[in-house]
């Protein structure tokens, strides 16, 4: 698609055993905003202040950021993601992948809209898998749950987490481990960064509320961050929650792809695949 409002980044993740490449297309930090025949007169009223509050918002990001912004940028969240599944529709992945902060709060008409479009893309043949991510609650029937939901693909699957809250639950850790002791490669989406001491430089500049830190004081955050280093299983994580694109490593060949702001046209393209 010829159009301005796209910012592209191509991303590989490889993993040997995979036999052929695989296609997704990575979208973060939506920050949804809508309202209907349904919204209350208080309820439009907040939707558009926070829609023009992100206006000026996701600008000041994209320039502390030096990554793309002008006049293409400038659209609500609405058509921002209505652009993106037009992209979606044009590259044929094998799933959309989101990775929270969908919508910029729980709103009846914003959850009305994503799950009507959700439900719309997947009849049409299309795959869409989401986590909540901190401005969100932790389920939206259908849509996204805190629980640990697995997909699989060929030789591959993809795990996706709540760490919204900066950690994660008991039944979380058990049942990635789990996963991780059948030995199939994983591929982690979550919304929070998580911060090792391999690539905590790049990450610093933001200050510790946008990630979680493999010394925190929870446990389960520690826990989490460990698994996730050690486990062979685990080959990537896919996440969001800066506002800025940033690809590391979180331990030697594990890449951690953190997507910049869906709402101004970032949007990662990634390539899973054996070499």
């Amino acid at each position: 698609m010829n159009d301005d409002f796209f910012w592209l980044v191509n991303n590989r993740i490889i993993i040997p055993e995979v036999k052929s490449e695989h296609r997704f297309i990575h979208i973060t930090d939506l920050h949804i905003h809508a309202w209907d025949e349904l919204s209350t007169d208080e309820e439009k009223e907040l939707a558009i202040k926070k829609e023009n509050d992100w206006m000026s918002g996701k600008e000041n990001f994209a320039k502390s950021s030096g990554e793309p912004f002008g006049e293409s940028q400038k659209i609500s969240s609405i058509e921002a993601f209505e652009k993106i599944l037009l992209l979606a529709g044009e590259l044929s992945p094998e799933a959309i992948l989101l990775t929270g902060d969908n919508l910029d709060y729980m709103h009846p008409a914003g959850e009305r809209y994503l799950k009507n479009r959700v439900e719309e893309y997947e009849k049409n043949g299309g795959r869409i898998i989401c986590v909540p991510g901190n401005h969100e609650s932790a389920d939206l029937d259908g849509i996204w749950s805190s629980k640990l939901r697995a997909y699989d693909f060929k030789d591959f699957r993809i795990a996706a987490i709540d760490d919204s809250k900066k950690t994660v639950d008991e039944d979380t850790l058990i049942k990635l481990e789990t996963l991780c002791n059948e030995g199939i490669p994983i591929i982690i989406i979550c919304h929070i960064p998580l911060s090792t001491e391999l690539c905590k430089s790049k990450l610093e500049y933001a200050g510790p509320y946008f990630y979680i830190d493999e010394n925190t004081d929870d446990e389960n955050g520690r826990k989490f961050i460990s698994l996730i280093k050690n486990s062979k299983a685990i080959r990537a994580v896919i996440c969001g929650h800066l506002h800025r694109y940033i690809k590391c490593e979180l331990s030697d060949g594990k890449a951690q792809i953190i997507g910049s702001q869906g709402m101004a046209g970032a949007v990662d393209l990634i390539t899973v695949c054996g070499e």
